[in-house]
């Protein structure tokens, strides 16, 4: 029987796959550092909220998104990051989601999950039926996230928007801008999700996620700020990360005609382009397209 490959890490025991888990996107954790980056009673819910402060001598912010504006400042989340090849190297920005919006965003994937049948075998191991174009990897879990999540991560991605044009940050560095912030949050494998993934909205409100959780987020962002981006995806290497379009030094993995370069998203500073040693196998990764060129290549 042919046994096709599944997710990174989560291997699948689907309708029609029977996968078991060898390694995990766990592999770096060893290699990064951890912040705690809690923002808690920033105002006192009897007193108007202070106005923030975006000056400030160790870096720059780039503001605050909360979604919906409604939502109080106590309920935003500081990241702190540093891109060490931009000056300033440090940066902040303040995400949040209100509660409704993060138990809908939430109800919505185990909703899907539902649908696809999605049930949990034990750590790192489920069952669900797979979709068409879907029983060799998990691209359809991936795209139908992206279109769930697609407006609290746009209200995110455009104070990168904003960063990028105000400071004329080329390409590259803003690639480095937004990986770097991906890189920073929280490792976690979410096992209380379905696939074994945190919805992308999530993942900077709640600091938390694994590899193809953080590498939904990345290729969002990316794609918003106009850098063509896509999931590179090793089922041997149990791992996912990101491909960018642009010329740093670094293995190519090619789509068609499109040539990605590396980003690793599991390991604080990790420079574009390199590959881990322990996933520098660039035979056993593939270009996962995104969902508007998923038809034309297949």
């Amino acid at each position: 029987m042919h046994t096709p490959p599944s997710r990174p890490g989560k291997r699948l025991l689907a309708l029609f796959l029977v996968l078991l888990v060898t390694t995990s996107c766990f592999a770096l954790l060893g290699l990064r550092w951890f912040v705690s980056r809690d923002v808690h009673a920033l105002a006192s819910p009897q007193e108007p909220e202070p106005p923030l402060d975006l000056s400030s001598a160790d870096g720059v912010h780039l503001g605050v998104a909360l979604i919906p504006p409604s939502t109080p400042l106590s309920q935003g989340r500081t990241h702190e990051w540093r891109a060490a090849p931009l000056v300033p190297s440090q940066h902040r920005l303040v995400y949040g989601l209100g509660e409704s919006l993060a138990d809908s965003l939430s109800d919505e994937h185990h909703a899907y999950g539902h649908k696809m049948r999605f049930r949990a075998l034990g750590p790192n191991r489920f069952t669900y039926h797979a979709p068409p174009g879907c029983q060799e990897d998990m691209r359809c879990i991936y795209n139908e996230l992206m279109r769930s999540n697609a407006e609290p991560v746009r209200v995110l991605g455009t104070r990168f928007v904003q960063h990028i044009r105000e400071r004329n940050l080329d390409p590259i560095e803003a690639a480095e801008l937004i990986v770097t912030f991906v890189q920073h949050i929280h490792y976690e494998e979410p096992a209380d999700q379905p696939f074994g993934i945190l919805p992308p909205a999530l993942v900077p409100s709640e600091d938390r996620g694994d590899c193809d959780s953080k590498a939904v987020l990345a290729v969002m962002l990316l794609r918003q700020a106009g850098i063509d981006a896509a999931i590179l995806y090793s089922d041997p290497l149990s791992h996912a990360a990101v491909g960018i379009a642009l010329p740093v030094r670094g293995p190519p993995f090619r789509l068609g005609s499109r040539v990605y370069r590396y980003a690793e998203l599991t390991t604080e500073g990790w420079p574009l382009g390199m590959i881990p040693p322990q996933h520098d196998k660039p035979h056993l990764w593939k270009v996962l397209p995104p969902p508007e060129l998923s038809d034309e290549t297949g």
